[in-house]
Formats: C-alpha cells, sequence, structure tokens
C-alpha cells in the first residue's frame, strides 16, 4: 500500500474494497503528519538563532523519523490483518454448518 501513489491510495481507498481502509489511513495521515513536523525541524538545523537547541532537535527528528516509519509500516499491517476476515466473509454461509 505504502508504494502507492498518493492518487493511486486515494482512489482505492474511496473505492468499495475494505482495503485500504480506516485504519491504514489513519496511519498514514499520522505519518505525513510526522514529516510535516519533521520538515519544520529540519528547517531549523544550522541557523544561529537555534543553535543552542540543535542537538535537541537532531535526537527528535530521529524519533521523529522512527515514527513515521513505524506508521507506515501500520499501513501495511493493517491492510495484511485485514485479508484473513475477508477470506472468512467469502467462506459459504448458506447453512448452520457452513
Amino acid at each position: 500500500m505504502i508504494e502507492e501513489s498518493c492518487v493511486e491510495f486515494s482512489r482505492l481507498l474511496a473505492g468499495k474494497d475494505p482495503v485500504p481502509g480506516g485504519g491504514g489511513a489513519a496511519a498514514l495521515t499520522g505519518a505525513l503528519g510526522v514529516a510535516l513536523g519533521s520538515m519544520a525541524g529540519n528547517l531549523t538545523l544550522g541557523k544561529k538563532r537555534y543553535a543552542a537547541v540543535e542537538g535537541e532537535m537532531l535526537r527528535l527528528l530521529e524519533e521523529a523519523e522512527r515514527l513515521r516509519e513505524s506508521l507506515l509500516a501500520l499501513v501495511e499491517a493493517d491492510a495484511g490483518a485485514f485479508e484473513p476476515v475477508m477470506r472468512a466473509y467469502r467462506l459459504p454461509s448458506g447453512s448452520a454448518a457452513e
């Protein structure tokens, strides 16, 4: 899922298939939010005005990168977790035994 273009991911999300779903969309949104925060942090690096906090900013940027990667992994995990549910939905259900 995360290798899809933004256009394709949104097209799939808008479709009737259950994957990607809300969990994947939420995780992707979180990853984008973290990326935006990282952009702001990166804009402070190397600036005299923020020299006193540069070490802390570098630490926070590393933490943000780990979080962004974790959230992207959750996009994939959400899609994978739903596959067994979809297989179960496809099982015959014509009788109580089924």
